[in-house]
C-alpha cells in the first residue's frame, strides 16, 4: 500500500510540476517534462508491468491536460514504458549514464510519435519541441534517475505488485 501511495503521490507532484512550475524554467520556450523522466526512469529500473502500470497512470493525467488529442499520451507512455522495460533488462542500474541517454532518445520518440499522431488526426504541432525538450529532459534525467534508482531500493517499494 505504501508503495502504491508513493507512487501515486509521485505523479501527481511531477504532474503538478510540469503543468504549473516548469514553464517558469523554460529556456526559449521549452521546458522539461519531469513527469515523463520519472516514468521512464521506474520503467528501467523495474521493468515489465510496473513500468507499463506507472504509464498508463502517468499518460491518463497528461491527456486530461492536453486538449487536442485525448489517449494520445496515454498510448505513447504505453509504448515507451514498455519498450524503456525491455532495454532496461540489459542495463547496469547502478549508473546513471546510459539510462539517461535512453531517457533522451525515449523522449525524442515521444515527440516524433506525438507530432505524428497529431499530424495524422489535423492538428498542428512543432517538431523542434522534440529535439530541444530531450535535451532538457537528458540534463535533468541525471539527477532523476539516481534520485529514482534510490528510491526503488527502499524496502517497501521492492514488494511486487498484485495483479
Amino acid at each position: 500500500m505504501k508503495k502504491i501511495l508513493t507512487l501515486l503521490l509521485c505523479i501527481l507532484g511531477f504532474t503538478f510540476v510540469d503543468n504549473c512550475i516548469a514553464p517558469f524554467i523554460a529556456i526559449r520556450g521549452y521546458y522539461p517534462s519531469f513527469l515523463f523522466v520519472f516514468i521512464i526512469s521506474y520503467s528501467i529500473i523495474n521493468e515489465g508491468w510496473a513500468g507499463i502500470i506507472i504509464g498508463l497512470a502517468a499518460g491518463f493525467l497528461q491527456d486530461i491536460y492536453l486538449f487536442n488529442g485525448i489517449g494520445v499520451n496515454l498510448f505513447i507512455n504505453l509504448i515507451l514504458c514498455y519498450a524503456s522495460g525491455i532495454i532496461g533488462r540489459s542495463l547496469f542500474k547502478e549508473k546513471a549514464l546510459i539510462p539517461t541517454i535512453l531517457v533522451f532518445f525515449m523522449s525524442f520518440a515521444r515527440g516524433i510519435l506525438m507530432f505524428a499522431i497529431l499530424y495524422v488526426c489535423g492538428s498542428r504541432s512543432n517538431i523542434s519541441v522534440s529535439l530541444y525538450g530531450s535535451i532538457y529532459n537528458f540534463i535533468i534525467g541525471v539527477p532523476m534517475y539516481i534520485w529514482v534508482y534510490k528510491l526503488c531500493q527502499k524496502r517497501y517499494m521492492i514488494t511486487k505488485w498484485k495483479l
